[in-house]
């Protein structure tokens, strides 16, 4: 079972997964208020869960702000690709720009790599790295139930930001065809932010990337 909160003023989907035997991971903590923390507290009590594991789809503030927490309560620091590494360093300055609280980051754990499997418990997810919205961000596939979380660069009719800090417009359009569109057309989307579409929706009416590789994103970065 994978269970979305929405978190923070940005909007943000972070993630609990059910191992299916007692365990949990908690992915892109984005959990920055009481009441956010203590509806992932409930949720985990309800189902009998023990957070085991931190994962992080990226490193851009929104998705980092429960970090903190989670290191705090549980020991677990976040595991993430290396390549973000500068994005994860930049996120208390992001918080200082936007002005909202957040508290001091654990060291990471920047062990995430292109292809990697996780075991987690019954449910195992394959890594898959698609820059472009940040350079380590990475997604993560569980084929055998027909989902994958894909933090911020796909969402329902649209992709994630190409114009912060660490964004390449190309490789967002070469990556996200190579590493998502290549999934089956049934398998569920959860994306960082808004509820989940499929990539088959995706790759029939996405206007930004289709799957002929011909959309507007595709066009701007030859322009």
């Amino acid at each position: 079972m994978l269970q979305p909160f929405a978190c923070n003023v940005f909007g943000e989907q972070t993630y609990v997964l059910d191992h299916g035997d007692g365990g949990a991971s908690i992915v892109d903590p984005g959990m920055a208020n009481a009441a956010e923390r203590a509806a992932v507290l409930a949720h985990l009590a309800r189902h009998g869960l023990e957070p085991v594991q931190c994962l992080l789809t990226h490193a851009h503030l929104d998705h980092v702000m429960g970090c903190g927490w989670v290191w705090d309560r549980w020991g677990l620091a976040p595991r993430m690709h290396p390549l973000d590494a500068p994005t994860y360093a930049q996120a208390p300055r992001a918080a200082d720009v936007y002005g909202v609280p957040m508290d001091p980051l654990p060291e990471p754990v920047m062990d995430l790599a292109h292809g990697m499997e996780l075991v987690c418990g019954k449910v195992r997810l394959e890594v898959r790295h698609v820059p472009g919205h940040a350079p380590g961000h990475v997604v993560f596939v569980a084929h055998d139930l027909g989902w994958v979380v894909g933090g911020d660069v796909l969402f329902q009719g649209s992709v994630g930001r190409t114009d912060l800090p660490g964004c390449v417009p190309r490789d967002l359009a070469e990556s996200l065809p190579r590493e998502l569109y290549s999934l089956p057309p049934e398998t569920v989307v959860w994306p960082g932010h808004g509820g989940p579409t499929t990539v088959g929706e995706e790759r029939r009416s996405n206007p930004f990337v289709n799957a002929a590789g011909s959309g507007l994103l595709q066009r701007e970065t030859e322009g």
